[in-house]
């Protein structure tokens, strides 16, 4: 879980720069990554509306997991935590590419 976290706070630092330059007197070469920035936003938002659903489930889901004992279990898979590390790399690399190659 490490591995998540580290690429999460990666990520966010990410988008802070961004943010941070598009405040700067560079702003507007930002209108080159404007398409990028709103594909890898819609895609994370997706992607964490769908973790957030799956780590706060429905009262009805709630009750069978409790019953179960199941309340405290980590919901997700070892391939399905790795998937998503894969994506927060993605798009890492990819707005670290392209705010380099708007500094050039």
């Amino acid at each position: 879980m490490g591995d998540l976290m580290d690429n999460i706070i990666a990520l966010q630092d990410a988008f802070q720069q961004v943010s941070h330059l598009a405040k700067g007197p560079g702003a507007a070469k930002l209108i080159a990554l404007k398409p990028l920035l709103e594909k890898s936003s819609s895609e994370l938002k997706k992607k964490f509306d769908r973790i957030l659903e799956i780590l706060q489930p429905s009262e009805r889901q709630h009750k069978k997991r409790k019953m179960v004992g199941q309340r405290l279990k980590w919901p997700f898979q070892k391939a399905d935590v790795l998937q998503i590390i894969q994506l927060l790399e993605r798009h890492k690399s990819e707005l670290a590419f392209a705010m380099n190659s708007e500094q050039m």
